[in-house]
């Protein structure tokens, strides 16, 4: 018998993928389904056997939900969240960002901590192997300090365009690459670089392609750590693949490359050249723990090659962990961890992997207030503190 009685509000891709991904978990019945689009509502809804809704409040009169998740377009996370939260449900779990203005994201966090409500955010990155395993070299601090770091999350042109129908157009200027992908990156810096934040922001947008939305940010990011890390999201390129995602960190005594979605003529990839401090049973000590959290890497003792020969001296050997063709991961992978969170009463489930806490409303907050102080520093052409935003 499932234990948690779910709604899903908004029956899009991902509201729907969220309510198929929940009808598979055993210990969670999806119940209602609801959208502006009753006809939607019902489209998702009926395979799954629940009761579907062209209205929130309805749904909750009518249903006793341990569970609701939002999955409405980026700027409407308010109304439903809000109303679930008065309507007394214990947990909800939100799409990204938490908001798109800083006014939505503060109200949400209030009502939340006032509530004593369980909010997840499904920054659903984190789930990732190659992912956890950034996490996981920057936090052992195995390429020293990291000082300088990179990272390019770009959509083709077809996302802002075409990828909901006849919505597109109105959906994408609702939102952003600032919100829509800058919000994905904008997590796994944080959640890598911890306790590290964001301490002021000097970004640029280009509007010359859509008109209805910018069609890039380009910011640098300055933590409270020193340091510093490029973020740029464009959704105008004209290429084969959907999504481009590469990432990579300069550290003190080491550097991360890692290919998540690989460009033209790359394959998804990740290597880590590791400090020189590491001793060879050290580096198969780290190879195993992070095989055991779900990132099978190759373990590296090599010299390294003749392009590199002024940077070791000869016969002098290098450590590294590398992996190649990776798994992205299941794409609600969070939600299952999520799930157990809630039936264990706790943020650090037995079943989740990954270094520290699942997302909650805090992460969302200082997600959204770095996303727009990127937008607001883009707009006004100057450096913001975050200390402004909140």
């Amino acid at each position: 018998m499932p234990e948690l009685q779910v709604g899903v509000v908004g029956a899009g891709l991902l509201g729907s993928a969220h309510a198929r991904n929940l009808d598979e978990n055993p210990q969670t019945q999806v119940a209602a389904v609801c959208d502006l689009r009753l006809e939607t509502a019902q489209a998702v809804a009926a395979p799954l056997g629940a009761q579907a809704y062209g209205d929130i409040q309805e749904m909750l009169q009518a249903h006793v939900l341990d569970l609701v998740v939002v999955a409405t377009p980026d700027p409407y996370h308010r109304e439903p969240s809000m109303a679930a939260m008065q309507a007394g449900v214990p947990n909800i779990l939100q799409e990204k960002p938490l908001a798109t203005t800083v006014e939505d994201a503060l109200a949400l966090y209030e009502a939340a901590e006032q509530r004593g409500t369980r909010f997840f955010i499904n920054y659903a990155n984190r789930t990732a192997p190659m992912d956890i395993a950034t996490c996981y070299v920057i936090r052992q601090g195995l390429l020293g300090d990291v000082v300088y770091g990179e990272s390019r999350l770009d959509d083709n042109i077809s996302v802002p365009t075409r990828l909901w129908g006849e919505r597109s157009q109105a959906w994408a200027a609702g939102s952003s690459t600032a919100h829509f992908l800058l919000s994905h990156v904008v997590d796994l810096l944080r959640w890598y670089l911890h306790p590290a934040e964001v301490q002021e922001v000097c970004a640029v947008k280009q509007e010359r392609v859509l008109g209805f939305t910018p069609d890039l940010y380009d910011a640098q990011l300055l933590f409270d750590n020193g340091a510093r890390i490029r973020v740029k999201a464009e959704w105008i390129k004209h290429m084969d693949e959907l999504v481009e995602f590469y990432m990579a960190f300069s550290g003190s005594e080491g550097m991360l490359i890692y290919n998540k979605l690989a460009a033209f003529g790359a394959r998804p990839s990740w290597r880590a050249n590791l400090s020189q401090q590491l001793d060879t049973e050290a580096l198969l000590a780290h190879q195993n723990a992070l095989l055991e959290a779900g990132a099978n890497l190759r373990a590296l003792v090599h010299r390294p090659t003749p392009a590199a020969v002024g940077l070791a001296t000869e016969g002098e050997t290098a450590r590294a962990l590398e992996s190649w063709d990776h798994s992205l991961g299941k794409s609600m992978a969070l939600q299952d961890y999520i799930v157990d969170a809630i039936l264990g009463d706790t943020l650090e489930p037995e079943s989740w992997k990954g270094p520290g806490p699942l997302p909650t409303h805090h992460d969302g907050l200082l997600q959204s207030l770095v996303v727009s102080a990127i937008i607001r520093s883009a707009d006004e052409g100057r450096v913001v503190a975050l200390s402004e935003l909140a």
